[in-house]
């Protein structure tokens, strides 16, 4: 089984690949600007910390220290904008912040600069790698946690990268009733 999801960049979005360039203080991956190692970690965080689901359950669907996860998460395919075609690599543009004191004034040696990069819209998949049928929960806890997602990237909770990600399959009632019954059980 594969789940197809489909990402709308609101924003420029960056997501940081934790090295310093030519006086950037944050700089993108412009092959794979949103890595599969990203879409998981940010899946995860958003099952245990926003939806408040079980850990052992957030474990068996993501994979724990003991044991990887069964689900193998894809890179995102970005549609840079205005090309109109999904691929991967972008032309990462630059943005600068300064951090400002009490009083409204710049704080001295507080800029910050970085990559950013522009889409339109990206696709990821999420595969199942184990034995028989996905399990209906996981599924479940996979479509929930993606549309959980509201920002990506550096300073998720600041306003950096807006995003809505969502899968093909409407969210029902019942998908919710079965969340919150888990939320009950365990």
């Amino acid at each position: 089984m594969s789940l197809k999801f489909e990402v709308e960049f609101l924003t420029p979005f960056a997501i940081s690949s934790g090295k310093a360039l030519d006086g950037l203080d944050h700089t993108i991956d412009e092959e794979t600007p949103f890595p599969s190692s990203a879409v998981k970690g940010l899946l995860r965080a958003h099952a245990l910390h926003w939806l408040g689901l079980p850990n052992p359950l957030v474990g068996e669907v993501f994979g724990t220290a003991r044991k990887g996860s069964d689900w193998i998460f894809s890179d995102v395919a970005v549609e840079r904008v205005g090309t109109g075609s999904l691929k991967h690599g972008v032309e990462p543009s630059l943005w600068n912040r300064v951090r400002v004191d009490e009083n409204g004034r710049s704080e001295e040696r507080a800029l910050v600069s970085g990559q950013q990069c522009w889409a339109a819209r990206g696709e990821f998949t999420i595969a199942w790698d184990g034995r028989g049928d996905s399990p209906k929960l996981h599924v479940l806890v996979l479509r929930a946690a993606a549309r959980d997602v509201v920002s990506i990237g550096l300073n998720r909770r600041r306003g950096f990268g807006w995003v809505t990600i969502r899968d093909a399959e409407p969210w029902t009632d019942d998908d919710s009733r079965t969340l919150l019954a888990v939320k009950e059980e365990l």
